[in-house]
């Protein structure tokens, strides 16, 4: 059953909604946005006052009471020069849909329960929603919009994702805030590309959950790792994806190849967090983004260096131990395991190497149809130094961090926090971007 103190916010939120999409009918839309910031204000003022508990507090520790009007209100200002249906669309989504959401998934007779963060979310709800998100499309979506099956199919799935993958309520914020950014991105009469993104949203979301199924990946890891790839693959396009399931890919096979070769525990060797995703593609996400903002293909080029150099660092990591029992550590300068970090061999670098000419040239090829040698050997090199950068992060720093509190406590209380080698995957993947451009 729902929470008595839930259901009330719940009621609140909804005839709240109501009241701002009756408003849209009968009032301009400045005499609107102040109304809007007025009660966003009074939010946020009462939230730390004891006497308005009753609006804001719930039995579990929840931010949507201050996440809803920052959603509406940030809703509207993205759509203040479009068509009132698009803000009504994305208000409905919310105070409609996600309260029949809310309401359905505590159903429990033959539901089905999951978790793609800590919140529970249901197969009764999700249905809900996409229905009730279809009525609301059907409404007030304009006709030659609602008539593309693919762009309104797009649309229940991207809204789907911003209420599916939340926290303490986030979900009052990504639905409208989403919906919106999503509406003022483009002209939505050119629907070529939905069917392509709605095909990228259901393919990333069954992949990345056998990858966690499978334990290559965490649950958080899978979550990262489907974000990122409906990024490469809808937002920047198959290209950009390329070389990071490459990447993905070899370091899954010379992971498991290693831990075969040394008999390492499986799940351990396979089980990538969502830090040790986000250490490996952040500055690759970085400089695809610069790219999509400045279209200079000289960030093509640093976005590859950065691949390059995880692949570097991960083959040189994996591929090293299976040839070499031995290693020479940079922080002791003497031999050592094979493995420890801030160790080097002679297997692992020609391995960090290979790794890195391997990005280098797909990357080129694959975007600029054509190779050009001068550049793909900057990219090999600028991956290849930033892997004996890590190496020596991970001799001198990787220790040093260790010994502080904050990751111990951090590392033994949760298998998905991040860690001194994330960290050190950070700050090498960034130092090709630095290689590349002192040879440049």
């Amino acid at each position: 059953m729902l929470d008595k103190g839930i259901f009330a916010r719940k009621l609140i939120h909804f005839f709240t909604g109501i009241v701002i999409f009756s408003l849209t009918y009968f009032t301009d839309k400045n005499t609107l946005l102040w109304l809007i910031l007025g009660g966003s204000l009074f939010a946020f003022i009462t939230y730390p006052i004891k006497k308005f508990h009753f609006l804001h507090k719930t039995t579990y520790n929840s931010f949507g009471t201050l996440f809803y009007p920052l959603g509406i209100l940030s809703a509207y200002v993205v759509l203040y020069n479009f068509h009132f249906n698009y803000f009504r669309i994305a208000l409905l989504l919310l105070v409609v849909s996600d309260t029949a959401a809310n309401l359905t998934g505590n159903i429990i007779h033959k539901n089905i329960y999951f978790r793609i963060t800590n919140e529970k979310k249901s197969l009764f709800g999700l249905t809900a929603f996409a229905l009730t998100a279809w009525i609301i499309l059907y409404l007030f979506l304009p006709e030659a919009l609602f008539g593309n099956f693919f762009y309104v199919i797009f649309l229940i799935l991207a809204s789907i994702n911003f209420e599916a993958i939340s926290f303490r309520g986030s979900d009052n914020l990504s639905i409208p805030l989403g919906m919106a950014l999503i509406f003022s991105s483009g002209n939505f009469s050119s629907g070529n590309n939905f069917s392509y993104l709605a095909f990228v949203i259901i393919v990333m979301a069954a992949g990345c959950y056998l990858l966690y199924k499978w334990k290559f990946l965490t649950r958080y890891g899978s979550l990262i790792a489907y974000l990122l790839g409906v990024y490469l693959f809808g937002i920047l396009g198959f290209y950009w994806a390329i070389p990071v399931i490459f990447f993905f890919a070899s370091s899954v096979l010379f992971t498991k190849l290693n831990a075969l070769t040394n008999k390492k525990p499986s799940v351990i060797s396979q089980s990538r967090n969502s830090w040790q995703v986000f250490a490996n593609s952040m500055a690759a996400v970085v400089f695809s983004a610069i790219y999509l903002i400045s279209k200079d293909s000289f960030f093509v080029f640093l976005f590859s260096a950065s691949v390059a150099a995880v692949t570097a660092d991960t083959w040189a990591s994996e591929i090293g131990p299976v040839f070499n029992r031995k290693c020479f550590s940079l922080a002791s300068f003497k031999t050592g395991r094979a493995g420890i970090s801030g160790g080097i061999s002679v297997a692992g670098t020609l391995a960090a190497l290979a790794g890195s000419f391997s990005i280098a040239i797909l990357s080129y090829y694959i975007f600029f149809n054509d190779l050009n040698f001068r550049i793909i050997l900057l990219i090999t090199l600028s991956g290849f130094f930033a892997s004996f950068v890590d190496s020596i992060l991970g001799a001198f720093f990787e220790p040093v961090l260790l010994d502080k509190k904050y990751f111990r406590k951090k590392i033994l209380n949760s298998k998905e926090s991040i860690t001194p080698n994330d960290l050190v995957n950070i700050l090498g993947s960034l130092s090709a971007s630095l290689f590349f451009i002192l040879m440049w």
